[in-house]
């Protein structure tokens, strides 16, 4: 993916909720772009506020996390940050923890998430010391691989 990609910061845009995001390369797609109801594959890169590498699917054997827009399968920031991609881009979300793992880290939450003990142990810090902290947020850069 294109993480060390310098955007300048007027390409990123904030929505009501506090999700930030910004494209960094824009998808072609027959398919159309992702709205509610479509069924969605990302490829992701997860990293703490301060740049720290938590998980990828990359190191999770290249698996993407697949699923279906709107029906709570994925964390709310996921949800709402990757409506209106198309299939090929790529999109920075920078998310607050009110919209993150609120639900939790173990099996069967909404993702993407983390392999492992130490990953979800560094996001279970975040989503429970640090939630409060200022400036605190998640960074997930996604791709949409495809739309069904």
């Amino acid at each position: 993916m294109d993480e060390d990609a310098p955007v300048p910061r007027e390409a990123y845009k904030k929505l009501d909720s506090g999700l930030i995001y910004a494209d960094l390369r824009s998808g072609t797609s027959e398919q159309g772009t992702v709205q509610d109801g479509s069924r969605v594959n990302l490829q992701w890169v997860l990293r703490k506020s301060n740049g720290y590498f938590v998980d990828s699917s990359d190191k999770n054997d290249g698996v993407p996390f697949i699923f279906k827009v709107g029906d709570g399968q994925a964390i709310a920031g996921v949800d709402e940050g990757i409506r209106g991609m198309k299939q090929g881009g790529v999109r920075r979300l920078i998310i607050p923890p009110s919209l993150a793992f609120v639900q939790g880290l173990e099996d069967g939450k909404p993702g993407p998430l983390p392999n492992g003990f130490g990953p979800r142990q560094q996001m279970r810090r975040v989503m429970e010391v640090r939630k409060n902290v200022p400036g605190e947020y998640i960074y997930l850069e996604v791709q949409v691989t495809r739309i069904r």
